[in-house]
């Protein structure tokens, strides 16, 4: 990987949270492959990305905190904190426990539980 990990997550969300990116641009960070597994549910690129885009749509504004990441080879193994404000000025934070796996320099592959704060 061509920079340290939190370096590579901390561009990719605030890329992802970004109001004006697009999918095209985050296929600089995801494959296009890319399968989110979910509390258990199974997620494709396009379905994250539609995803991500309507959670967006009632976000006045968004912040990404990662208390811990460990990365070894392809993998990233982190924990981050999501504390949103949304546009009816109520707040939304979670926390999310996720291995990424990489391929190319992009992740291919992410295994994820989150729950409420």
């Amino acid at each position: 990987m061509p920079e340290d990990a939190r370096s590579f997550l901390e561009r990719t969300f605030a890329k992802l949270f970004d109001p004006l990116s697009t999918d095209r641009d985050m296929l600089e960070f995801f494959s296009p492959d890319y399968t989110q597994d979910l509390n258990g549910k199974i997620y494709t690129f396009r379905q994250f990305m539609d995803g991500v885009s309507a959670l967006k749509a009632t976000l006045r504004s968004s912040r990404v905190d990662f208390a811990s990441v460990v990365a070894s080879g392809e993998t990233i193994a982190e924990i981050h904190v999501v504390d949103a404000t949304k546009n009816d000025g109520s707040r939304l934070r979670f926390k999310v426990i996720a291995f990424q796996t990489l391929e190319g320099g992009r992740i291919r592959k992410a295994e994820e539980v989150n729950c409420p704060l």
